[in-house]
């Protein structure tokens, strides 16, 4: 079956890259939070006019998963670069920003009327700057009887807003894609984990927790538990932050929402996600 053969493309710049022409490898972490953590890209023997022409801000896609499903994991831009020699081997190794940072770090100056909310607030500021946002629902969506006065960084300004003024989740995933949703709500796209869509063995976990707990462990800022349970499966482009997560196992069932992991690969070793989860 073709759903276990690894297949990826690598794009820097206007050159692209599949995984059987260009040995590379890739960890991309992910994480509760409204800065995602920088992917780590690293490639074996371009050519020296290659290796010279890739230059800091040049975009960087990466799409993986296995042939006839393919799915983006990374949407950045280079921040890093080095190139290191051994032997007749050259590789080179890209450190790369999630792209929805450069553009949430956009300076704005705006007043508000009186009584608007702050849903209209949020919406207003990502229109202006042409940020896509996959989802946008507050916990508590407040208003300002004196209206409000926006002014700093674009990305503060949204984190005070939604985070501490509503009480929600802000969340920026490695492929550009912002949701906002309320503090206990995950996001949800059907993902199922059994040994048959490539969950694998954790010979740790000893104790079973019940199938469908009702128990919603998502809390913000300083109420958040750090007790989770972490679990590792075969590539899933579909699962990132905040995704929640059915897993049907021998020791362990139930909806879970995943809190942090990374997804790591290349053309042999690893080709894995890993999750840290909470029940949900």
């Amino acid at each position: 079956m073709a759903f276990w053969i690894r297949d990826a493309t690598l794009t820097i710049g206007n050159k692209q890259y599949s995984l059987g022409g260009l040995n590379f490898t890739f960890e991309i972490p992910f994480e509760d939070s409204d800065e995602p953590p920088v992917a780590t890209v690293k490639v074996t023997n371009l050519s020296a006019a290659t290796r010279a022409g890739i230059k800091k801000n040049d975009p960087v896609v990466l799409n993986a998963g296995y042939e006839g499903d393919v799915g983006c994991i990374l949407i950045g831009k280079v921040v890093g670069l080095k190139h290191k020699q051994a032997n007749t081997d050259w590789t080179s190794t890209l450190t790369v920003q999630p792209c929805a940072d450069e553009i949430l770090g956009s300076l704005i100056n705006k007043t508000y009327a009186k009584g608007i909310k702050a849903s209209a607030i949020v919406r207003d500021l990502l229109n202006i700057f042409g940020v896509e946002v996959s989802k946008c629902e507050l916990t508590e969506d407040i208003s300002y009887p004196r209206g409000r006065v926006c002014r700093g960084n674009l990305k503060q300004v949204l984190t005070e807003i939604v985070v501490n003024e509503c009480k929600s989740r802000f969340i920026i995933r490695a492929t550009g894609q912002i949701y906002i949703t309320k503090a206990d709500d995950g996001i949800n796209n059907g993902v199922t984990l059994t040994s048959a869509t490539g969950l694998l063995r954790a010979d740790e976990e000893k104790v079973a927790i019940p199938y469908e707990t009702d128990l919603n462990s998502q809390k913000t800022g300083e109420d958040r538990d750090d007790d989770t349970i972490s679990r590792s499966c075969l590539l899933n482009y579909r699962i990132a932050t905040a995704e929640v997560v059915k897993i049907q196992s021998s020791n362990l069932n139930g909806r879970f929402i995943v809190v942090k992991g990374s997804h790591k690969g290349g053309r042999t070793g690893d080709w894995e996600t890993s999750m840290e989860l909470k029940p949900y």
